[in-house]
């Protein structure tokens, strides 16, 4: 029998996601909220995100940055965020299941489509607000949680188009979606790329004040 790769890689991604004695989608999940933590850990948070920071400077003067060559040397890298511990946030995923698990192709910049697996929701629990997000698994990458979103800083304060984070994985059910990891999509700096854009869906109601800030001319 001739599998896909789709095929191949759907396979894989559900036999990773099992655990014995989960009922995934029947399991009720709590809503994502900010990880409780001591003074300690989050500055060890704060300085991490300096490292992040200054690996993004580093990414935009090489040659995988998204700026054109041109505007690449001496660039001082996006401009972020002073660092909001309230905006690491732990929970679990739901796990989409059966048919609700499929493949489909994102709309994209240039009139193009990416292919993505819809793998779960994330429910989160921000600024008042419970909301769930959508979280894809990329053909080409299938090891990341992605989810992109739009939150009502964008046009303003971020990227009018909205941004991109990844969900991290801890345990079987615990996972962490820290919106300090924010970014800009790379059409942001180049519309030579080709950037996924955000579902409808994950549409935040409230401004997630975290991560990358809107690009200035060539950063």
């Amino acid at each position: 029998m001739n599998l896909s790769r789709a095929s191949i890689l759907l396979l894989t991604l559900l036999a990773a996601g099992c655990a014995r004695g989960d009922r995934g989608a029947n399991r009720p999940v709590a809503p994502a909220r900010p990880e409780a933590a001591n003074a300690a850990t989050v500055s060890m948070w704060r300085s991490q995100y300096e490292q992040h920071k200054e690996q993004w400077r580093t990414t935009f003067q090489g040659a995988d940055s998204p700026l054109p060559e041109a505007a690449r040397a001496g660039s001082a890298g996006p401009a972020f965020y002073v660092y909001a511990p309230e905006w690491r946030l732990t929970g679990d995923l739901v796990r989409l299941t059966g048919a609700e698990q499929k493949f489909v192709k994102l709309p994209a910049t240039r009139g193009k489509t990416q292919d993505y697996l819809e793998y779960a929701r994330m429910p989160v629990a921000a600024g008042g607000d419970t909301v769930s997000l959508l979280v894809y698994r990329p053909l080409e990458h299938p090891e990341q949680f992605f989810v992109p979103f739009r939150d009502a800083s964008n046009g303003d304060e971020t990227y009018g188009g909205g941004r991109y984070v990844h969900v991290d994985s801890l345990d079987t059910h615990r996972f962490i979606l820290d919106f300090n990891n924010a970014y800009n999509p790379y059409c942001a700096y180049d519309t030579s790329w080709i950037c996924p854009l955000p579902p409808p869906g994950n549409t935040l109601p409230f401004a997630v004040r975290a991560g990358m800030l809107a690009p200035k001319e060539h950063e």
